[in-house]
């Protein structure tokens, strides 16, 4: 199989290389190669059995709108997950991807949300062995939005807490927060809908209204906490609105 991606950043990359390493016929094309030599990019698109956009959401619709007579009638597949584009298949990767290209074993076990009347991942990637499922038009955003807060805001809320081990202590945080944060990991594993554990989990109310005036000269970091609250402990003696 013959594939052709548009694009060199993360998921680009770790796609090449894990196709190469399937056995796929793999070309790369970065967006200054596209648009200082459409002909040779054209010609690559003719050849090829599949076409992937590994771009940022907010350029594909214009990629397509540029490369659309070029693709018409080939297989064609983009990696938002919040967004769909005519024309385009979604098989959107849920990873956090690193800057180096990812080792194809570890790229084989990713899950993949394919979009709805989309064949599967592995028919249109020989060999692919990634677990996947499917997503409806009408849960996109959703789906999204759980990729969001589940991910990205967990890394913020790491991020933001490295800062203040740093600062505060002079800790490397990739030395000191590496195996608690593994630690946190794991009860997910052992129980996701129920690995919660630390003051709020035992309902401490005085651990808790420690820390939070504690956390008075960094309001940044209190409101994150006070967020935390709300939602993992709503009716918390003491909260705004719980005469409790």
């Amino acid at each position: 199989m013959r594939m052709l991606i548009f694009g060199v950043g993360r998921v680009g990359a770790s796609l090449a290389r894990y196709a190469s390493h399937l056995g796929n016929s793999v070309e790369v094309v970065s967006h200054a190669k596209a648009s200082s030599d459409r002909t040779m990019v054209a010609a690559l698109v003719g050849n090829a059995d599949l076409i992937a956009a590994a771009i940022p959401d907010d350029r594909i619709a214009a990629w397509r709108a540029e490369w659309s007579g070029a693709i018409a009638g080939k297989t064609a597949i983009h990696f938002s997950g919040a967004r769909s584009f005519d024309g385009l298949r979604s098989y959107h990767p849920l990873y956090s991807f690193p800057p180096e290209p990812l080792a194809p074993q570890i790229m084989g076990r990713i899950a993949i949300a394919r979009e709805e009347g989309a064949p599967a991942f592995a028919s249109i990637l020989p060999g692919a062995t990634n677990p996947e499922f499917v997503v409806r038009a009408a849960d996109r955003a959703y789906y999204h939005a759980l990729a969001v807060l589940s991910g990205n805001f967990a890394a913020h809320l790491w991020n933001e807490t490295a800062k203040g081990f740093s600062a505060r202590f002079g800790l490397p945080p990739e030395e000191i927060l590496g195996s608690y944060l593994a630690g946190v990991v794991d009860r997910f594993q052992e129980s996701p809908f129920d690995s919660l554990t630390g003051p709020v989990a035992r309902r401490d109310a005085e651990t808790v209204a420690a820390n939070l005036a504690a956390l008075a000269g960094e309001p940044r970091l209190k409101a994150l906490y006070e967020a935390f609250l709300v939602s993992a402990w709503p009716d918390r003696p003491g909260a705004a609105g719980n005469a409790r």
